[in-house]
């Protein structure tokens, strides 16, 4: 035997117990609180069970050794899970075109392989495609033609002269009393082309003289009908005459609309044409009350003493004539000079010109 102390003594160096000492102990009180809890379930069975030792001096456990005991049975920590962010708009609005240009190519893919290529008219095909040589060769490609307004959507205003305002210019019979009224004359031949046009599937208005419609009116042309004085001159004076603003420039549309009505008039009815000038016709009103950019004519339809045969026989035949200038103009107005205009197919004349300014709505 050494004089060394006893590792199980509780003289131990320091005054700490062994180990081994405290592991003893531990063991005591779970053995201690099991037995005491399997007593407490049996039936009938509530005193508490002696402990094994006699108290808990004779194996006291140090402070640090309860502290450990509680930090292991401590729940491990466990981090907050981190929120997802929304998504930016600009990366929602990319993501969005990424998926539809990959759903366009998938799709177009498809088509490739599995539509048939005779699905297409051949015709439609051959002007799709482009003409690799003539690139190369430097040849330049044809101009594109230009898109035809539908007729439903083309608007044409048409003025009855002097209706319902007055009735214009007046013949007298012997004894002064009238026999012929302008606003009558004019009445017939506006309402036939407005029944000509209206057939062809055009948009048309038929305007009095002072309508309220006028203002700012938009349309692909306007025509005012007349016919002219019904004065003695002491000497014939015959002739139709077709006349635009002196405000428009002279070569633009209104130009090329007044030489087709004036052209297909005087081809078809029986009148030579005139020239003279008048301040009604110079400064007449609907000129200045219409949009600019409609192209606008004022049409006398011949004189009315001298002229009044044709004036009032045969109506249809001055309303054909104003009606075939009209169709001049809508079909070759936006046409170039190397377009050919479809006249043969409408029955109306084309006057030599410049190409003009396109009309409002053609």
């Amino acid at each position: 035997m050494t004089d060394e102390p006893s590792r199980h003594s509780p003289n131990s160096p320091k005054g700490e117990p062994s180990a081994s000492a405290v592991f003893v102990a531990m063991m005591r009180q779970v053995a201690a609180k099991a037995v005491s809890k399997a007593a407490r379930e049996e039936p009938g069975g509530t005193a508490p069970l002696s402990l094994p030792f006699e108290s808990e001096a004779e194996a006291p456990i140090p402070r640090e050794t309860r502290l450990e005991t509680r930090r292991v049975r401590r729940l491990p920590y466990r981090p907050l899970l981190r929120r997802p962010q929304p998504a930016s708009m600009m990366g929602g609005f990319l993501g969005a075109i990424f998926v539809a240009a990959i759903s366009a190519s998938l799709v177009a893919t498809l088509l490739m392989f599995f539509v048939d290529p005779e699905f297409l008219n051949p015709a439609v095909v051959q002007g799709l495609q482009i003409d690799s040589g003539a690139i190369v060769a430097g040849i330049e490609a044809p101009a594109p033609t230009a898109v035809v307004t539908p007729r439903w959507l083309q608007r044409i205003g048409v003025i009855s002269g002097h209706r319902g305002r007055d009735s214009g210019a007046v013949c007298e019979d012997e004894y002064g009393n009238p026999d012929l009224l302008e606003v009558d004359i004019n009445f017939a031949v506006a309402q036939r082309i407005v029944a000509r046009l209206r057939a062809e599937n055009y948009a048309i208005d038929m305007l009095d003289e002072i309508d309220p419609r006028l203002e700012d009116y938009r349309a692909a042309l306007m025509v005012s009908i007349h016919a002219n004085t019904c004065a003695d001159f002491e000497e014939v004076v015959s002739g139709y005459i077709v006349h635009k603003s002196d405000a428009r420039p002279e070569g633009g549309a209104d130009s090329f609309l007044r030489e087709c009505i004036a052209l297909n008039y005087g081809a078809a009815v029986p009148l030579q044409r005139s020239y003279a000038e008048t301040e009604d016709l110079i400064n007449y009103h609907a000129f200045q009350r219409i949009h600019p950019l409609t192209p606008a004519v004022i049409v006398e339809l011949g004189y009315m003493l001298a002229d009044r045969e044709i004036l009032t026989q045969d109506p249809d035949l001055l309303a054909d004539a104003i009606t075939a200038g009209i169709l001049c103009f809508l079909d070759n107005v936006a046409l170039s000079n190397s377009q050919q205009p479809p006249a043969a197919a409408r029955g109306y004349l084309v006057p030599a010109r410049v190409t003009p300014t396109p009309a409002f709505g053609a």
